[in-house]
């Protein structure tokens, strides 16, 4: 009868087991759908420019942000963020910063200040050990110009129409950690035919089976090959691009991509 008992305890307890791992199943799943919520469905349509930007969690939820956010003087703010770590912890900050990022349209600060106010914002709030690493740039359609500031984030690539290739350098301290920190703001500006991507970690510190790192380089390079191509048949040419160079259908960190392009053909100058 002893036996029978244990049996039975356990029982019960293996099903109150599963029960509980579905409930969090399920919770994880809305999670997940209330964070894509948060992130753009399509990008903004802007005469002389194809723009395309795509998230891909690691796990059902991350930490990875990006967004588009139209000025009313038509001007377009894009912004790429990554929190550390992953998960719950992550998804949740990553969902107090989309949030505070809104709140900047109204103001319409140029870029170095709008990060020097959320860093405020946030290290005030951040939890210990956490930080996000910020990208937000501000593009001026009518003529080309980009101004941005960059809080620790990767550089972007600015791949120009005769084959260069340039990274948007500078910047300061990771947003979340010193409340008084300053960002400088620098410009540049895309002319006809060039093309600029922002993007997380999760891209280029992608590895192959045998530890070889996809890199800047070979994100440039992929892009370069394929620059004709509009950037919504790009982004998930990308994805299965990486599937295969990391021989896995799943990634080991959040993926996000920011592509704008501005068509035409480059000017010529004449002397």
């Amino acid at each position: 009868m002893a036996n029978v008992a244990a049996i039975r305890i356990e029982q019960a307890r293996l099903i109150e087991v599963e029960q509980s791992e579905k409930l969090m199943e399920l919770e994880l799943s809305q999670a997940g759908e209330i964070q894509a919520m948060l992130l753009p469905t399509g990008a903004p349509e802007y005469p002389g420019y194809d723009l395309a930007g795509h998230n891909l969690p690691c796990r059902t939820i991350g930490g990875d942000y990006f967004d588009f956010i139209p000025y009313d003087d038509g001007r377009v703010a894009l912004v790429v963020g990554d929190v550390s770590g992953k998960g719950m912890p992550a998804a949740i900050l990553m969902s107090s910063l989309q949030a505070r990022v809104q709140m900047l349209r109204e103001s319409r600060p140029d870029p170095a200040s709008a990060v020097t106010l959320l860093n405020r914002n946030l290290a005030e709030r951040c939890p210990i050990g956490k930080f996000i690493t910020f990208f937000y740039a501000l593009l001026d359609p009518e003529t080309g110009v980009l101004n941005y500031s960059n809080a620790g984030h990767n550089y972007p690539l600015l791949l120009r129409a005769d084959g260069r290739i340039e990274e948007l350098s500078g910047g300061g301290m990771v947003l979340g950690l010193f409340p008084n920190s300053r960002y400088e703001l620098r410009q540049t500006k895309l002319d006809p035919g060039d093309m600029l991507a922002l993007y997380s970690d999760g891209v280029t510190e992608a590895c192959s089976p045998v530890g070889e790192e996809f890199g800047e380089k070979g994100l440039a390079k992929f892009l370069s090959e394929r620059k004709s191509q509009p950037c919504s048949e790009l982004v998930p040419e990308l994805i299965d691009f990486l599937r295969t160079f990391h021989g896995s259908s799943s990634f080991t960190d959040d993926f996000t991509i920011v592509l704008v392009k501005r068509s035409g053909e480059p000017q010529l100058t004449v002397n």
